[in-house]
């Protein structure tokens, strides 16, 4: 097979997508923009590290909303979090096939785990290029880029693995002459390659948070590589990799092989050991820490919750500073999280009724009984209520800080005009344009308050796009060890650390029973990372490890009818639970199917169960 155009690597693109090749792994070595040769590349110091720089392309970036791709935000509204239409125009509400995957990661991760395995065949150090003063690339800053590529490459295949299951090990830049064609890896084998090569990067990548160091924020450190490694073994523990998903038992490669694994109890413990290692790391020197803002000695969780989003901070373990929140000008997030009464605003990333409801009350209980906590006192449905000096519906009355940081509801006050929001059926912010909101919420999180194109204007303001976070962690641990040793009362204190920066009550001052209960423990763990990491791209995964998306929406569930507000009714009849659309789940959207080009092409590759 021929393959018709490369692009250039000055521009950081020498992969060619699946439309003008043969095969996600096929590419020429020929070279456009002047460059005849890989020996070229590596004999230049501009070029190699330019290449480097490339084999970075695919880290998540989750301010990406508006967009398909399936490393950016999307995944929020793929879950139980948001809806919006660039999600609803790919299908996936419906019942989606493997022909039309937009949000797939096949082809960019395996582009991407070609150039790494390029760079650390090639790279070497260059020290005689041009006279005396010429750039330089010594053997330590080789070693430094070869560790940082080697985890790179491990966290493509993890990124495949979280989404697909088994996927092929690729270790080496295949050529035409090569065999092309590769069959599916075990699960197992797939978890210890990712374990080993991360282990093995660790040695050689920085040992210190960059914290003080704002070019280097991007590059992977010791604590990034931790907490991969935390990641994955708290993936492989979960019920959907660990033998619960039944249907995938049966799924075997063409020459026999099984590709999922039995039931492995052990690896609860490996996900324990691996989340502890991470935690101790953290906390030595204090090198990672809940971001908190203290006002006279005492914290205030509202500022608390919505600064950690808005500058690089120590909570923050990786981000990048490639984002796209758009401005105020733009055509992006932050102009879609924008209500229409505003300018610029075309308020269209909408946050579904089911997370509303899961939110707490500022007493710290939910707004109904739960098998772990009790429903709230200060909850109502009936009439409204005073929240910042506008009249309210009663529902968004005494919630907690994290609610009000993360929704924007009809007569909640916009923060740049202090005019108030109005949603309903005739207000300056209904849905008569476009159909949106379709829900009757927008998504506040992330929202930068000084954002606007009101005059002078403030367009836009650089934020983190964060990939892991503290927060994230400690609920990870608490997790890992219920499932191990429930009694150890770690578990509560490091969920109890999330609900405090929150402003919330401790677990068990508020259900003394829920001490040591490993089931009341582990509902309590899942609704925190519901709520903490609203629409951060974790949701989407979190349901299907723990195989609980076929339940009911209001229960994790994936599938069936979606609520928000009536957005035809006037200010009263507005507050009132409304579908707003159906979405179908099956369980075979536990995995997402391997792209159907890819299995056409192949003798080797078999697809994953139902698809």
């Amino acid at each position: 097979m021929k393959i018709k155009s490369i692009k250039t690597v000055i521009i950081g693109l020498l992969i060619c997508s699946l439309n003008a090749c043969s095969d996600y792994l096929d590419v020429s070595d020929e070279l456009s923009g002047g460059l005849s040769s890989f020996e070229q590349v590596f004999s230049n110091v501009d070029y190699t590290k330019r290449w480097y720089a490339n084999v970075y392309a695919n880290i998540p970036n989750y301010s990406r909303f508006c967009n398909p791709n399936g490393m950016g935000g999307i995944w929020s509204a793929y879950a139980d979090e948001t809806y919006n239409r660039w999600a609803n125009n790919t299908g996936r509400y419906s019942d989606w096939n493997a022909t039309n995957n937009n949000s797939e990661r096949w082809v960019e991760m395996y582009q991407r785990i070609r150039q790494a395995n390029i760079f650390m065949e090639k790279a070497r150090p260059i020290m005689e290029e041009g006279g005396p003063n010429a750039a330089r690339l010594t053997q330590e800053e080789v070693d430094r880029y070869k560790a940082n590529v080697r985890f790179l490459r491990a966290l493509y295949h993890f990124y495949l693995m979280e989404l697909n299951g088994p996927i092929p090990i690729i270790t080496q830049s295949l050529t035409l002459d090569d065999d092309l064609d590769m069959p599916r890896n075990s699960l197992d084998e797939v978890l210890d390659f990712i374990d080993s090569e991360i282990k093995e990067a660790m040695a050689g990548m920085e040992q210190e948070p960059y914290h003080d160091n704002e070019s280097f924020r991007a590059v992977p450190t010791k604590g990034v590589a931790l907490a991969v490694l935390a990641k994955l073994w708290v993936y492989a523990a979960s019920p959907l990799y660990n033998g619960e998903y039944t249907e995938a038992l049966q799924v075997q490669n063409k020459d026999g092989k099984y590709l999922f694994p039995a039931k492995d109890e052990n690896k609860k413990q490996k996900a324990l050991d691996a989340t502890k290692a991470f935690i101790d790391y953290a906390e030595e020197n204090n090198r990672y820490e809940l971001y908190r803002v203290m006002k006279d000695g005492v914290l205030d969780p509202d500022q608390s919750v919505y600064e950690v989003f808005q500058v690089y901070n120590r909570e923050m373990i990786w981000a990048t500073s490639v984002t796209s929140w758009g401005g105020a000008d733009g055509n992006d997030y932050d102009t879609f999280t924008t209500p229409r009464s505003e300018s610029k605003g075309l308020g269209d990333i909408a946050v579904v009724q089911e997370l509303v409801d899961d939110f707490y009350m500022k007493d710290g209980l939910p707004i109904k009984n739960t098998p772990f906590l009790p429903g709230s006192p200060l909850y109502s449905e009936t009439g409204f209520g005073t929240y910042n000096g506008v009249e309210v519906f009663s529902m968004y009355v005494d919630r907690e800080p994290r609610f009000y940081n993360t929704v924007t509801f009809s007569g909640k006050k916009w923060h740049i005009s202090n005019k108030e929001v109005q949603f309903y059926r005739g207000g300056n912010a209904d849905n008569r344009v476009e159909g949106s909101p379709r829900t009757g919420y927008l998504l506040y999180k992330r929202v930068n308050r000084t954002v606007h194109m009101d005059s002078p204007g403030v367009k836009s303001k650089f934020r983190p796009s964060i990939i892991f976070r503290l927060a994230d962690f400690y609920l990870l641990y608490a997790e890992a060890l219920n499932e191990v040793n429930p009694a150890d009362p770690d578990v509560l204190e490091y969920v109890n650390r999330v609900r405090e920066r929150a402003g919330l009550p401790d677990l068990e001052t508020l259900n003394p029973a829920i001490k040591g209960d490993q089931d009341l423990q582990r509902e309590a763990i899942r609704r925190e990372r519901r709520i903490e990491l609203a629409t951060e791209g974790q949701r989407y995964f979190d349901v299907r490890r723990w195989m609980i998306a076929e339940n009911a929406p209001d229960e994790g569930g994936q599938g069936g009818n979606f609520h928000g507000m009536n957005m035809y009714g006037n200010k009263t009849t507005f507050h009132t639970r409304t579908v707003i659309h159906d979405r179908s789940f099956k369980r075979k959207n536990y995995f997402d199917p391997i792209p159907y080009a890819a299995i056409q092409k192949s003798e080797q590759l078999v697809q994953n169960p139902g698809w």
